[in-house]
């Protein structure tokens, strides 16, 4: 792992030094966000500290979905499960924690926890913006470790605009999806189509695969799942003055077929399973901004979200296929959310003072064989309110708090407080902020016991509580041929009643959902960005330690440290319109404690780097763009581990899945 990480560094920076010199002046463009704030802010004046990924950059790493974009970023860590898809932790906290949203509507459909950031693809997406830390007083539940809103795309020019873009891996990927879009005097339309498809991979697949037909024999079986998927978005948009109307509707489908070894003692059949994906999205965004500079923003949101697993039994010798009649090997569960979501603020200049005040209503349902009763739900009634306090021109506070009434748990007053100093080139912020997560249906109420699995909910849970520290400084210097951004942060997490997946007390083969009492993290991390000519270099260290609760009653250390580093360079030729980027991440080893018959043992992931790079060719004034390129070059596909726990389909061969191997993209891209 050494040795790469070097080769990694060596090839980064030789990359760099190799760019053209150039008397060119940095051009620098302003970047806007919106997430938990009064209007579109430039991120300097945002009181929290936000980290945006633009199209740009998104586009740099070939990223098709949110995974693949993530698994860049400091203080995010992925897992996968070959089966439920990718998750993420963030600041060392992960799963039910981290609030994911598009248009600042929240994403649903949760398996074992966790929303499947593989399934949420990028076409339509013009940034992403990451806030670390509990916005529990603007968004509610689930936001304890952090928030990730994704930002769609609105053409604002008058006339017709398409867009078709391709994506080819050698290892069986092909992705197409197209959009269109018109816009005439105050309403635009826009429509999205697309299909992303995968056909599966083993260690021992060739450098190119096709979707060919093949023997039905163990090759069957692939370690990573043949995927298909189908996305569509429909949007309206009317503005006209002070006002505007914005309704949407977004379809996705999702296959993942599994199949089975053949089964002893003829080889003639095997067990195949079939996940069955479904989610539908229908919205609608309402704006108006008076007179007296205040402005009203109203969203309404219906997402309903269904998965259907199969398992047949396959002839491998007719290929005809019927359902198995093996007790739990069929299951339909659903998840809906109707939501409204309503903010008034003022936005007077030249004001000290400013205020916000929201609602928030959400009606949840959960259904299904697995559920207990069949069908339940839960429902959030939540009052929000805080003010942007500038008592002077460079200090701005920002007191927030959040009552909330829930069906099932009694949810206290959610309290936050942000600071933001600004002197010179430094900007200073600290925060606090409480956070509170009732569990989930799922946890209450989930039954899911069959010839392999035996998982229960538990009526008796506890909800969650957290309190978040954190702090950072930030500076940033313009010169004429370079610019430099510098951002040192700390974290701390406090979280009481945190609930995991545990075996039963009274149950050695039975797992149930659990509150663990206490749960901490513990970071810091710097990151740097210079831009210099035509170069553009991102490079950032953090290390986050995780509780060890067994520190209470055994002599471990009380936090478990693990280090992360990332760097990324860009050579942007504008004269030539071509692009060269490379993407590293490493992320260190990661240590754990637990009790097994009263014997502590650690358990043990051991570190590995990604290393992306591609080059990307412009013609036509960027109407046509090709990209060509390798990822995962350091051919990390197994990670080892002595204690499997990164998901409920892994292996127990002492490894988890991390990537697919080596591999080689291009992609041809489109503009008219």
């Amino acid at each position: 792992m050494a040795r790469n990480f070097w080769i990694a560094v060596i090839l980064c920076v030789s990359f760099s030094a190799g760019a053209q010199n150039t008397v060119e002046k940095i051009q620098e463009l302003e970047t806007i966000v919106i997430t938990g704030q009064y209007k579109k802010t430039k991120i300097e004046d945002a009181v929290q500290k936000i980290k945006v990924i633009n199209r740009k950059q998104i586009d740099a790493m070939a990223a098709v979905t949110l995974k693949d974009v993530l698994m860049n970023e400091n203080n995010i860590r992925i897992s996968q499960d070959n089966v439920l898809g990718s998750s993420i932790s963030l600041q060392g906290i992960s799963g039910q924690n981290i609030k994911i949203l598009i248009d600042g509507v929240p994403v649903i459909g949760r398996l074992n926890g966790n929303v499947d950031v593989s399934q949420i693809n990028l076409n339509t997406i013009e940034r992403i913006e990451i806030v670390e830390g509990p916005l529990s007083v603007n968004y509610g539940t689930d936001a304890l470790a952090g928030t990730i809103n994704l930002i769609t795309k609105q053409n604002k020019k008058d006339g017709l605009f398409t867009s078709l873009n391709s994506y080819y891996e050698n290892i069986g990927q092909y992705n197409l999806d197209g959009s269109i879009s018109y816009n005439y005097k105050n309403s635009s339309y826009s429509f999205s189509l697309g299909r992303n498809f995968f056909d599966g991979w083993n260690a021992h697949d060739g450098a190119f695969e096709f979707p060919i037909a093949r023997l039905a024999d163990s090759s069957r079986f692939k370690q990573w799942k043949p995927k298909e998927q189908y996305f569509s978005r429909f949007s309206y948009c009317y503005q006209k003055n002070s006002f505007s109307l914005k309704p949407y509707l977004s379809y996705f489908y999702e296959k993942i077929t599994n199949r089975g070894m053949p089964r002893a003692p003829y080889n003639e059949t095997a067990f195949d399973d079939e996940y069955n994906s479904w989610r539908i999205d229908g919205g609608l965004s309402i704006q108006k901004t008076f007179d007296n500079q205040s402005s009203l923003n109203i969203q309404a949101a219906y997402n309903d979200y269904k998965r259907i697993k199969n398992t047949f039994v396959k002839d491998l010798t007719t290929l005809n296929r019927v359902l198995s009649e093996t007790p739990g090997s069929q299951d339909t569960i659903s998840f809906s959310l109707l939501m409204s979501r309503g903010t008034w603020n003022t936005n007077r200049k030249g004001k000290s003072l400013d205020i916000q005040l929201g609602y928030e209503l959400s009606l949840e349902n959960s259904a299904g064989k697995r559920i207990e009763g069949y069908s339940q739900d839960q429902q959030d009634i939540a009052l929000f309110g805080s003010s942007e306090w500038c008592p002077v021109k460079s200090l701005v506070l920002k007191p927030a708090l959040r009552i909330t009434y829930n069906s099932r748990y009694k949810a206290p007053p959610i309290p936050s407080m942000n600071v933001k100093l600004s002197h010179k080139a430094f900007v200073y912020r600290a925060s606090y902020a409480r956070g509170f997560r009732a569990p989930t249906l799922k946890e209450l109420y989930f039954d899911f016991v069959d010839i392999n699995h035996n998982i229960v909910g538990n009526t008796n849970l506890k909800a969650e509580y957290s309190n978040n520290f954190t702090g950072g400084i930030a500076y940033k210097k313009k010169f004429d041929l370079m610019k430099i951004d510098l951002d040192l942060g700390v974290f701390y997490n406090d979280l009481t009643n945190l609930i995991t997946l545990a075996i039963a007390q009274d149950d050695s083969q039975q797992y149930t959902y659990v509150n663990i009492g206490a749960f901490k993290t513990f970071g810091n991390q710097l990151n740097t960005s210079i831009q210099y000519k035509k170069i553009t270099c991102n490079l950032g260290v953090a290390y986050i330690g995780r509780f060890n609760d067994v520190s209470t009653t055994y002599d471990v250390p009380d936090f478990n440290y693990s280090p992360e580093l990332r760097f990324n360079c860009t050579y942007n030729n504008v004269k030539y319109q071509y692009s060269l980027s490379a993407f590293y991440k490493y992320n260190g080893k990661r240590n754990g404690f637990y009790i097994s018959e009263d014997i502590v043992t650690e358990s043990v992931m051991e570190d590995y780097n990604l290393l992306d790079a591609n080059l990307t060719k412009r013609f036509m004034k960027g109407k046509i763009n090709i990209s060509i390129g390798a990822k995962n070059i350091l051919n990390v596909t197994d990670v080892q581990s002595s204690s499997n726990t990164d998901g409920i389909h892994a292996s127990n061969s002492g490894s988890v899945s991390m990537n697919w191997g080596r591999s080689f993209f291009t992609s041809l891209k489109f503009k008219i």
